[in-house]
């Protein structure tokens, strides 16, 4: 019998960060500039690599026929009439399948009839990206503002896959239309279309000198505190794109099952420099209040672009049109409708959409914009002044955190950067592992969970 990739429905915590966890880092990024347009940026690509986590085997619990003894394991195949689970440690178990609950030996067929799916089907050929229809036709892209990058790239820094131009943003387009091109836009590598999304009026504003110039104290605080975070960031991509055979032939990656690693060979190189583009973009938020915030996203937006585009293509068939065949849009006239999106919960948010200018927007934003106009700059000046001391305060408690962090970083990841050798890096990540063990008061991985009673040998 055949094994191949197989997708387990069961939510499993996972180790990618939520947007819950990922929009504070945005919100320091860029203070009182519309988080939505970071938020969104965030969503989609936690989402891309959620989803394609999603197709490799994760760990599940497998009861007995009796339903007293129950164990925590991913599915490796079947050999012969037993069921092949692999524990957390590595080891794998057979398990007579007449051993196995009604429930059990139902979802060992279910993934076993997927994998031999899975294994037939051909590998995708990459589509090129819709082009949506416009009620305008873009003509140009948008003014291309530059950014100047002070110092040089490290010598470890991927390269960028290149893309194509983005398109000038359709002016009064429907909303049906407006969602389809931000969707086309960032599956064809161009996070930075949200900004363009943003009428330009508002943009003009929000990119001044004097609201720049107002959000720089908070932002250069910021800056400042968190350098020696930039640092740790810095080495984790450096382990990443300098040691990748290493971390490919580690042993954890031999412990996995044989579905993984070709999955995570595939997605490597776009995945690791879609985190080193991030890690830039985080901590040179300095950048914009040098220069400019369209040079900053102008910059910034095609490089992440390039390797999410990438990483997109690495999806399995139709699953990236699973999840956008969920949104849901109602345009009720011509200056309202809403939009329901999938959230986190397995439930979806709807947001309520207004015409503003010629572009679609949420409407709590377009009332907000319509109280603060022309008064964005003053205002935060007189927050900053009235919050300084208290903000200062959190600076030092994170820079002493930070600090803390640093130090035990460097223990960490320092063996594996210096490594030499396959067998200094595998000692170098058993040592993070038992590190990290420490801290979390856990001795070591879970094993078995069984219920209070004597231990079935088949498990």
């Amino acid at each position: 019998m055949q094994t191949g990739r197989v997708s387990v429905p069961k939510r499993q915590r996972s180790s990618f960060p939520t947007l819950q966890q990922a929009q504070p880092i945005m919100n320091s990024l860029s203070h009182r500039l519309p988080t939505r347009l970071w938020g969104a940026l965030a969503l989609f690509t936690l989402l891309v690599v959620g989803l394609l986590s999603q197709g490799v085997a994760q760990a599940e619990t497998w009861t007995d026929i009796t339903g007293q003894y129950e164990i925590e394991a991913e599915y490796a195949g079947v050999k012969g009439r037993s069921v092949v689970l692999r524990l957390a440690n590595g080891e794998t178990k057979e398990v007579p399948i007449d051993k196995l609950s009604a429930k059990s030996r139902a979802r060992a067929k279910q993934l076993y009839d997927a994998a031999k799916l899975n294994a037939a089907t051909p590998a995708p050929t990459t589509p090129a990206p819709a082009k949506p229809t416009f009620g305008v036709t873009p003509s140009a892209a948008p003014a291309a503002a530059t950014l100047s990058v002070s110092g040089e790239q490290p010598d470890f820094a991927p390269a960028v896959p290149p893309v194509g131009d983005l398109p000038a943003f359709p002016e009064n387009a429907s909303l049906q239309e407006t969602v389809d091109f931000i969707q086309a836009q960032v599956l064809a590598g161009h996070p930075e279309v949200f900004w363009y999304a943003l009428p330009d009026d508002l943009r003009a504003e929000l990119d001044s000198a004097e609201v720049r110039e107002a959000m720089a104290p908070a932002i250069k605080m910021q800056t400042e505190s968190q350098k020696p975070m930039r640092g740790i960031a810095m080495k984790v991509c450096e382990i990443l794109i300098r040691k990748k055979q290493f971390i490919l032939n580690s042993q954890t990656m031999t412990m996995a099952p044989p579905p993984v690693k070709p999955i995570v060979e595939s997605v490597y190189d776009p995945a690791s420099g879609l985190i080193y583009e991030l890690v830039s973009m985080m901590f040179g938020a300095e950048a914009m209040m040098d220069q400019s915030i369209a040079a900053f996203v102008n910059h910034h937006g095609p490089r992440i672009g390039g390797h999410l585009q990438q990483l997109i293509q690495k999806a399995p068939p139709g699953m990236i049109e699973q999840f956008t065949a969920k949104i849901v849009v109602n345009q009720i006239d011509n200056q309202s409708g809403t939009i329901t999106v999938p959230d986190n919960s397995g439930g979806t948010t709807t947001i309520e959409m207004a015409a503003y200018r010629g572009r679609w927007m949420p409407k709590e934003f377009v009332e907000k914009w319509a109280e603060k106009s022309g008064t964005m700059a003053a205002e935060m000046k007189k927050e900053f002044a009235a919050n300084q001391a208290q903000m200062q305060a959190q600076q030092q408690q994170m820079a002493m955190a930070v600090g803390m962090i640093a130090g035990t970083a460097d223990q960490i990841l320092n063996p594996m950067l210096n490594a030499n050798t396959q067998q200094e890096f595998d000692a170098a990540i058993m040592q993070a592992m038992g590190m990290a063990a420490m801290f979390q008061g856990n001795g070591g991985p879970p094993g078995f969970a069984p219920a209070p009673g004597a231990r079935n040998p088949a498990f």
